[in-house]
């Protein structure tokens, strides 16, 4: 049967981004996730693209998404899809990782069992051919059961795959490491609004400028995938794609999947037409990448950075030891240069994020806490990400340990980076792993956090209590690593690994009744500890910088059309509260005053509930809707109903407005950490 035949004329694409199994073996999925999949949104931008250029024909084009992270796979509507007539179904799982190989092998073992075309692609199966020099076992057993493996980056020859697939002729394995994509000319990731819905930030998407990095991590699989020479998307094809993004969905933060974008050759022409978007169009855009530890040296980049939007960046810090950055072939890495490299980003306003890594063969238990106190202490960054050091297929260390013969953790799911996976010369895995769950600890502890809040700018002070949120709830909650986490986990009871037993119902809704409670309960603790920290950190400034004028909505053409205006009407707004303020704060009542009035009038207690509950209302606004663009109105809609250009965005710290109304109300509710800020404080504080 070929494409054209008359007897076929669709094709059904399903793009599944599978998820892990946890230690029990049930699915890593959460009711809310954090960080969108920029693979999927690329493979579905590429089909969409493949259908608009008719590439296939005659035939019928449709694509559906999943990401198993915050979705169940439509297993029954993919089975209806391939029982069709004159219709074929394929099954893509993408950019699968290593800990994710064991549960994409699983299922493209099942689903072709049941006659469905099943292709695999992603870091683990590309890094693992780039490297090995033979085919694995476990590879060369999915290809003798007819599925398709997929080797290299897609982007140019996504249409050709596709049209095999229609005219039924796959091919066991396709190999276009030879082939780098001229990424000027590939489609941009583009979002899709009903997968968005199942992330905790609408209208937080992802988006790559470029790929490749210039150096040799020993650890690194993308250097071996992407490979080391420096692509990029052209300027103006990303911003377009921003400003499409943004009318279409209001999406307006991204995070820039480069792994190294200071490399990125267009990386001023980028940033300029960034802060074209900013300044002349108004759109709120933020955005947080990934630079290497050098990137505080070139000339202009971190400015044009802040101007542009830039409110977070992710350094590769990895040690602070120099034998263990020499063994991971960090070289470009400067211990000494690391406390002015956190300074000169912290001096443009943006926050800084560390990854750090636990179990390179020179760290001892002893030296590895020295070094975390050093980073928490001295280094001071606002955010770490800790990873055990693991042999990725795909990196050096992989290759060299495959080589040597050294034994390896044989269960891909194990490779997550926070479970210990091979002997190490100097700890246990037990003390290994240890350290690695202190690591955490100390670094988000009440008293680190205090201290990161009080030093961050204003600006970004909501965004770093958001991200706390995220980490603390992650690691204390939901006992996974962040970056593999979002919010309120679920465990479905008959999807379950291979080999592990599926409860009855009654025992897993008593099993899952009690986590459950124990969830809300760390969630409800973590929240509270936040709150006091936001009272104790926040509170003193906020108390006298806003008012409930600051909820007024501004002019859309004010934010639009002269940014200057804006805030010249934002500063008329603060000087009309001016007046009211001197009255909002109050010496602060004795503990015995207190208790006093609350004995001799008890409606009092009432009215103290209302207001905690009110400033839990204010707190959790803030968290969870502060990074979302405030429009005035939906734009047009199209006959499909899609939703074009917002009406005048009005974009205002919400995140700032809501701090006001919540250290307005913690002025007159009676907490236990309650700030004591004076009437002569406050009124300084407005002078200055």
């Amino acid at each position: 049967m070929t494409v054209h035949d008359p007897e076929f004329y669709r094709l059904e694409v399903f793009l599944v981004r599978p998820t892990k199994y946890d230690d029990d073996g049930y699915l890593l999925r959460h009711a809310r996730g954090v960080l969108p999949s920029n693979t999927l949104a690329c493979l579905h931008t590429l089909t969409e693209d493949v259908r608009r250029r008719c590439v296939l024909g005659k035939v019928e084009l449709r694509v559906h998404l999943c990401d198993e992270s915050v979705q169940a796979l439509p297993a029954r509507r993919i089975l209806w899809a391939a029982r069709r007539r004159r219709t074929r179904t394929v099954l893509c799982l993408v950019g699968v990782q290593t800990s994710q190989f064991p549960r994409a092998a699983e299922l493209a073992r099942r689903f072709r069992a049941r006659g469905v075309t099943v292709l695999i692609g992603g870091f683990h199966v590309s890094g693992t051919l780039a490297m090995l020099p033979e085919t694995p076992r476990d590879l060369r057993a999915l290809i003798e059961a007819g599925v398709t493996l997929v080797n290299g980056e897609i982007d140019a020859t996504w249409g050709g795959v596709l049209r095999d697939a229609a005219a039924g002729t796959l091919a066991p394995l396709y190999d276009f490491t030879g082939d780098k994509p001229d990424l000027s000319v590939a489609p941009v990731p583009r979002l899709e609004p009903h997968l968005m819905r199942r992330f905790v930030y609408r209208h937080f998407g992802t988006l790559d400028a470029g790929r490749g990095c210039p150096f040799a991590c020993s650890f690194c699989t993308i250097i071996n995938v992407q490979g080391r020479a420096m692509r990029c998307r052209d300027a103006a094809t990303v911003a377009d794609a921003i400003l499409t993004n943004y009318r279409l969905t209001g999406t307006c933060h991204y995070f820039f999947t480069d792994d190294n974008f200071a490399r990125n050759p267009n990386w001023r022409a980028i940033f300029e037409a960034l802060i074209g978007l900013r300044e002349r169009r108004g759109i709120p855009l933020r955005f947080l990448m990934q630079v290497d530890l050098l990137s505080h040296r070139i000339p202009d980049f971190i400015a044009l950075a802040a101007r542009a939007g830039c409110f977070q960046v992710f350094l590769g810090m990895e040690s602070l030891n120099p034998a263990s950055l020499a063994d991971g072939g960090k070289h470009q890495n400067r211990v000494a240069n690391y406390a002015d490299l956190i300074e000169a980003w912290h001096g443009a306003g943006i926050l800084t994020h560390v990854g750090y890594i636990i179990g390179f063969p020179h760290d001892t238990p002893a030296s590895v806490r020295d070094d975390l106190r050093r980073l928490r202490d001295d280094v001071g960054p606002d955010l770490a990400s800790f990873f055990m050091l693991s042999p990725l297929p795909g990196s050096a260390d992989h290759l060299r340990l495959t080589t040597a013969g050294v034994a390896m953790d044989a269960d891909w799911n194990r490779y997550d980076t926070f479970h210990p996976v091979i002997d190490h010369p100097q700890m246990s895995r037990a003390t290994w792993l240890a350290l690695y769950e202190e690591a955490w600890r100390d670094f988000y502890a009440s008293a680190n956090l205090e201290r990161r809040l009080a030093r961050a700018p204003r600006a970004q002070h909501v965004t770093l209590l958001q991200l706390y949120l995220w980490y603390r709830t992650a690691t204390e909650v939901e006992r996974f690593h962040p970056m593999m986490t979002g919010f309120f986990r679920l465990k479905p009871r008959t999807d379950r690994r291979p080999g592990c037993r599926v409860e009855g119902r009654a025992r897993h809704l008593r099993r899952r009744g009690g986590e459950t409670w124990a969830m809300l309960r760390g969630y409800a603790r973590v929240l509270a500890e936040l709150q006091h920290l936001w009272v104790a950190t926040r509170g003193e400034h906020t108390a006298v910088e806003f008012s409930r004028h600051a909820f007024e909505p501004c002019t859309g053409a004010a934010v639009v059309g002269d940014p200057s205006e804006a805030d010249t009407q934002a500063g008329a707004m603060h000087d009309r509260s001016e007046p009211h303020r001197d009255d909002a704060v109050a010496p602060e009542p004795s503990a015995a005053a207190e208790q006093v009035a609350a004995a001799l009038d008890p409606p009092g207690k009432v009215h103290e509930l209302a207001t905690r509950l009110r400033l839990w209302a204010a707190f959790l606004r803030a968290m969870f809707i502060a990074a979302e663009p405030q429009l005035n109105g939906p734009g047009p809609t199209t006959r499909r109903g899609v939703q074009e250009s917002p009406r005048a965005p009005s974009y205002v710290d919400f995140g700032d407005a809501a701090a006001g109304e919540y250290v307005a109300l913690a002025d007159t509710a009676v907490l236990g950490t309650r700030h004591s800020t004076t009437n002569a404080s406050a009124t300084a504080a407005r002078q200055a």
